[in-house]
Parts: C-alpha cells; sequence; structure tokens
C-alpha cells in the first residue's frame, strides 16, 4: 500500500510528535490531553478537564529554537552562483531564500532530518521542503512524500477541504518518474488508493536519470532517522508541565481557607463576608477555619526550579536570564562552544543540504555555475567573546603601561 510506513519511520513518530508538539506550544501540547498529562486517580471527565486547563505549559523548546535560529540568520547567507530572480522566490510561492533557510534550520534542530524536492514548474526550477513527517517510506529505488491537497466544491465555493495525498519519486529502467496517489472511489463505491497522476520530469526534452530529491540527517545527505538533537530538553519541558500542573492544582484546592463548624448538627447555610452574622445555638460549638498550613506544595515549587534550571543547561541558556556566580571568560566561553554545537551541526547540514539542492536546481536550469551556501557562525562565543575582547584589550594596555614605567617613560 502507498500509505505504508517504513519501520524506522515507525520507531521515531512518538518523539518527532513530542518535538513538534511542544514547539507549537500549549495549544497543541493540551490537545493531546493524557498523553502528556495522565488522568490523577478518580478524576471525573469534567475534573480532568479543570485540571488541563489550569496547568501552565512554558514554551522551553519554542524560545531555544527559535533564539538558535535567530543567533544565526542575523546576518544574511552568503550563496553564490544561483541568479537573484531564483533566490528570491526560491520556492516559486513567494517565499525567499532567507526565509526557506530559516524553515530547513527550524527543522533539523527539532526533528534532525528533512528533505528537498527539486521541481520545474515550465519556467524555472524550484525547491519544496518536506518535514520529516512528510517522508514516510523510502528505499535505494523510490521515495514516498505525505502531502496535503485542496479539495473545492462547486455547491461551496467558500468552503476549504483538505485531503490527504502521496507522491512517490521513483526510477524505472534509468527514468526519473512521479506519481500522485489519492484516495478515490472504485467502480465499488469503494475508497481505495489510486495513481491519479504521472509525470516524467525532462531536461531538453530528455529523461532525467536520477531522483531530485535530497534527504538530510544528524549524519548526513540521508533519509535515516536518529534521535532528534533537542529530545533531552523536549522530555525536560514535558516534565516541567506536568509538575506545574499538579503544582497550580494543589494551589487551585488551598489557596482558600475553609470554614468549619463542630458541635451543631444543622447550622444551614454558611454565608461569608463582613455583612453576615453566624448565630450558632450550641454555645459550646467551635467554629473556625481550615488553612493549608504544610510544605506538600514546597517540593512541587522545588522541583519546577529544578527542571527549569536543567532546561536552561540544556537550551542554550535562551530560557533563563544571566546564571548566579562569577565564572571565570575563558569557562564561560567553552561552556557556550559546548552549548552551542548543536546549532553548529544543523548550521552545517542546512549548508549541505542547500547548496546540493541549489546546485541540483541550477543545473536543471542549464546555468553553468558552482552553487555555494555559506551560513553565519559568528556567534560561537556568543556575548562573551565581546567581554574577553575588553580583557584582552586592558591585559594589552596594562602591559604597555608598565613596560613603559620601565622605560622612564610618563604615564597619563
Amino acid at each position: 500500500m502507498i500509505n505504508s510506513t517504513h519501520p524506522q519511520y515507525d520507531n521515531y513518530i512518538k518523539s518527532w510528535d513530542r518535538c513538534r508538539d511542544t514547539y507549537t506550544g500549549e495549544e497543541a501540547v493540551k490537545k493531546r490531553g493524557e498523553v502528556y498529562l495522565p488522568r490523577l486517580g478518580g478524576q471525573t471527565d469534567a475534573e480532568y478537564n479543570a485540571y488541563l486547563t489550569r496547568a501552565p505549559f512554558f514554551n522551553g523548546i519554542g524560545k531555544t529554537v527559535d533564539g538558535m535560529v535567530g543567533t544565526s540568520m542575523h546576518i544574511e547567507p552568503v550563496i553564490t552562483g544561483v541568479p537573484d530572480d531564483m533566490l528570491e522566490d526560491i520556492t516559486g510561492t513567494g517565499i525567499s531564500t532567507k526565509g526557506f533557510i530559516n524553515y530547513l534550520l527550524t527543522e533539523q534542530l527539532l526533528t534532525g532530518r528533512q528533505g528537498i524536492l527539486v521541481d520545474h514548474n515550465g519556467d524555472f526550477p524550484y525547491l519544496s521542503g518536506y518535514k520529516t513527517e512528510q517522508i514516510t517510506n523510502w528505499s535505494d529505488n523510490f521515495i514516498i512524500l505525505k502531502e496535503q491537497y485542496q479539495v473545492k466544491n462547486p455547491e461551496k465555493p467558500y468552503e476549504v477541504k483538505y485531503e490527504t495525498q502521496y507522491r512517490e519519486l521513483t526510477t524505472v529502467d534509468g527514468i526519473y518518474e512521479v506519481y500522485i496517489w489519492r484516495k478515490l472511489l472504485n467502480k465499488y463505491n469503494r475508497s481505495e488508493w489510486v495513481r491519479s497522476e504521472v509525470a516524467i520530469p525532462t531536461k531538453r526534452g530528455a529523461p532525467l536519470s536520477s531522483m531530485m530529491f535530497l534527504g538530510s540527517s544528524l549524519d548526513g545527505l540521508n533519509l535515516t532517522p536518529e534521535i532528534p538533537p533537542l529530545m533531552p530538553l523536549v522530555d525536560m519541558n514535558l516534565s516541567h508541565y506536568r509538575s506545574s500542573a499538579d503544582l497550580e492544582h494543589g494551589r487551585h484546592f488551598t489557596a482558600l481557607p475553609t470554614p468549619y463548624v463542630i458541635g451543631v448538627k444543622d447550622v444551614g447555610d454558611i454565608r461569608l463576608g463582613a455583612e453576615t452574622a453566624w448565630a450558632i445555638p450550641n454555645e459550646k460549638a467551635k467554629v473556625g477555619f481550615l488553612e493549608f498550613t504544610g510544605q506538600g506544595l514546597a517540593s512541587l515549587e522545588s522541583a519546577i526550579r529544578e527542571k527549569s534550571e536543567m532546561m536552561a543547561a540544556l537550551g542554550v541558556q535562551l530560557i533563563s536570564g544571566q546564571r548566579k556566580g562569577v565564572e571565570s571568560f575563558e569557562a564561560l566561553a567553552l561552556k557556550r562552544n559546548a552549548e552551542l554545537s548543536s546549532l553548529v551541526l544543523a548550521i552545517h547540514r542546512v549548508e549541505v543540504l542547500m547548496t546540493n539542492a541549489l546546485q541540483m536546481a541550477v543545473d536543471w536550469a542549464e546555468l553553468e555555475s558552482t552553487v555555494t551556501v555559506k551560513l553565519n557562525l559568528n556567534f560561537a562565543l556568543g556575548d562573551e567573546d565581546e567581554h574577553l575582547d575588553d580583557k584582552a584589550d586592558k591585559d594589552k594596555k596594562q602591559a604597555q603601561k608598565e613596560q613603559k614605567k620601565k622605560e622612564g617613560d610618563t604615564i597619563i
């Protein structure tokens, strides 16, 4: 079946879902319900929904990934060997090359795997990006891509509806062919997957001999899935969410004191407020308020602080502010470099992926040029490099002063 999935796809889809949902934010996480926030024992549906609604979700993954991408993309990518008009609309849909690279970096950091299809619209080649979840099956001679297409309803022209289709890339007797599969009704009025379109891309009228698709993983230009680079931070972010839910749940039930009356069988309705008086018929009755005084919530608050610190350590210091304490400039530099290793690897992978994809597009357009793509890597030390430069400059000036003193010069 065309909708069959590769065994490795099945092994990693849940990890990709966790990364995608956590990055998307609170709505996506809460939509999964008990997948990320298990129901407490004995909770009814109404009680669980209230528990879920109260639970705060701090999007550490979104902040980290967007911060990483912004760190690199604040300086324009340098691309040579590609015409300007192609770079201005690299996807054929009005998306610039910078916007497309921004998308590629985000995907590389989030899941560590993606792909680019090089296609032609009859006038010029263009690039289409595919997320890892869309690359459902693959082998040496085929690649299956999951897509969405819009279905028009002539009776309801303003109704927007999307259906799933599969794009099969394959080679048959050394010729590159593209098939579109859609679910259609057969003669028995049953839905089945049907090859609805067939295309044979050409160059100068001759069929192409290889698939115009490039996959990129953490290991290089291939489709082999691996554990997403930020998976530890994703899991810690979800653990932080569960602890926050428990803390908010506890606060909800312990924040307000509960009145009690002992020694009276029936006190009727009890109302609170300055304008309300209680008339207790039994003079020996006891009246008071039950108030939470234990340390049960303190452990949850402590757990949340610890998980926030762990998230900060895993997330390139983009979640929390400056760390407490004093560290040497050299220690800060080494720590910053180590934390940015995921970003550096993602940048290198995107550089290679874009270079090869653009070279395929340029060759298809019959332009004799060599493509190069360079992204910004001038962030290895972050803000600390400025401090290091200041320190080096001060040390240099101090050394000059001391040398002049030895030579008998006047220091002003």
